[in-house]
């Protein structure tokens, strides 16, 4: 299944059918090693005291070409660039703001994000979260891109690529309806968990727009759509964070905390968020036959269900752990035990049913 709306994403980095690369001395000018090494590569003498190549849309090529030939020299640090579409020519430094050679490399290295979503390669791996009688619950989305040889890359790498290419929002966002998507394309019922960060959220009414437009046209059950606030993510401010749960809940979704693993933080944020799920950190959960783990486990459950929520342990990799968690009252459970997080037809050839409520 293919990514919605990828057109209309602004891919700032790929946008103009011709760039320019200005490289400008940090001193008083080039020294005749680089100048030498920039001509050959093509480059020209500009009006601005710098020197520019007009590469084509596929500047990475040209990019790393030259990267490699100053890292050779030892110049990387003695230069500036800038960066800039084809307009009108190139930018003047007098008008524009040089960066460091090192960010816009950042930049060329994330480049096959924008590649990916272009091509329509931004998929959705579904992994099921299981319940204790070993029926499917429901299911976590994971990010997943292919890359052009056919491997798989995972969510960190693309939401750091993201990041460097200043999309993170909009990938954020576009998961989250290609997430509803690919759910509903796949007849399962039960909860669907999408990560879900808050960090980024000033009008939580704009941000949910489109995941509630796409879950209502799918006939989807917004209590069913189980926002997954990932920890790492929370903000210090729990103001805000109760405020986008609040707004969350007035639209009927469920709220999960993830990657829960201090029981000091768990008793500042659960009893404020009140949230439908608490999901104990994998690091936390496969140590259950550890006894001082074990209680924290054990406490961690029983702080959920004061407040009418359930625990879901994360990262269950062995019978052992599994009966153990059990045991001390975990409700549902998740992790290579049961699957990976794997496509939708896969998914679809191992579901034994779904017991939502």
């Amino acid at each position: 299944m293919t990514s919605p709306n990828v057109k209309n994403i602004h891919l700032p980095w790929h946008q103009r059918e011709e760039y320019w690369i200005t490289l400008c001395p940090k001193d008083d000018g080039f020294l005749p090693p680089v100048k030498t090494c920039l001509e050959q590569l093509g480059f020209h003498k500009s009006s601005d005291c710098g020197m520019t190549l007009r590469t084509g849309k596929d500047w990475k090529k040209a990019w790393d070409n030259v990267h490699a030939s100053l890292a050779k020299l030892d110049a990387l640090e003695s230069l500036e660039v800038i960066f800039s579409p084809d307009i009108e020519g190139p930018a003047k430094r007098s008008e524009s703001q040089p960066k460091d050679l090192a960010s816009i490399h950042l930049v060329a290295e994330a480049m096959w994000l924008g590649d990916a979503l272009l091509d329509d390669r931004l998929m959705c791996y579904l992994q099921p979260v299981m319940a204790a009688n070993d029926k499917i619950f429901g299911y976590e989305s994971f990010a997943r891109v292919k890359g052009v040889d056919g491997k798989i890359i995972g969510g960190d790498k693309i939401f750091a690529a993201s990041k460097m290419l200043g999309i993170d929002y909009m990938i954020d966002r576009l998961l989250h309806i290609q997430a509803i998507k690919t759910f509903v394309g796949s007849d399962f019922n039960g909860f669907l968990f999408v990560n879900f960060f808050p960090g980024f959220i000033h009008r939580p009414s704009v941000y949910l727009e489109g995941l509630g437009e796409t879950a209502k046209s799918f006939g989807v059950l917004s209590k069913h759509i189980v926002l997954d606030f990932t920890n790492s993510e929370t903000p210090r401010d729990i103001h805000h964070l109760n405020s986008v749960c609040d707004y969350a809940r007035s639209r009927g979704y469920s709220i999960a905390l993830d990657d829960i693993s201090s029981l000091d933080s768990a008793k500042r944020l659960i009893p404020e968020i009140r949230p439908d799920f608490v999901k104990i950190d994998m690091h936390l959960a496969n140590k259950v036959l550890e006894a001082g783990k074990r209680e924290i486990i054990r406490a961690l459950v029983d702080l959920t269900h004061e407040v009418g929520g359930t625990a879901i342990a994360e990262g269950v990799e062995t019978q052992d752990d599994y009966q153990a968690l059990k045991l001390v009252g975990v409700d549902l459970f998740q992790g290579y035990l049961f699957s990976a997080p794997v496509p939708v037809e896969t998914a679809l050839a191992r579901n034994t049913g779904a017991v939502a409520t």
